[in-house]
């Protein structure tokens, strides 16, 4: 369910003479429902930001230790002491 779904629920009158729930009691009921969506659905999305985030620095960071392509085993090495 999303915010502006409860935002548009309206609930019917009671006909005449009968006893129905107190419409402020619902609509605050609604309103409190919308908020908490709302929190929600800010927390997701700065859930997700974070989440985007932290694999770019996760990628970053094992491009560091990735060997790069065309290269044989550590550059600092000699050919010498690679036979070793």
């Amino acid at each position: 369910m999303v915010p502006e779904q409860v935002r548009r629920l309206r609930f019917r009158r009671t006909g005449f003479g009968r006893r129905g729930l107190a419409e402020e009691h619902v609509y605050a009921f609604l309103r409190r429902v919308v908020d908490e969506l709302i929190a929600r659905d800010a927390a997701e999305a700065s859930l997700r930001e974070e989440n985007a985030r932290l694999k770019n620095a996760l990628r970053e960071w094992q491009s560091q230790f990735t060997p790069r392509p065309g290269r044989d085993g550590d550059s600092a090495w000699t050919g010498d002491q690679q036979r070793r």
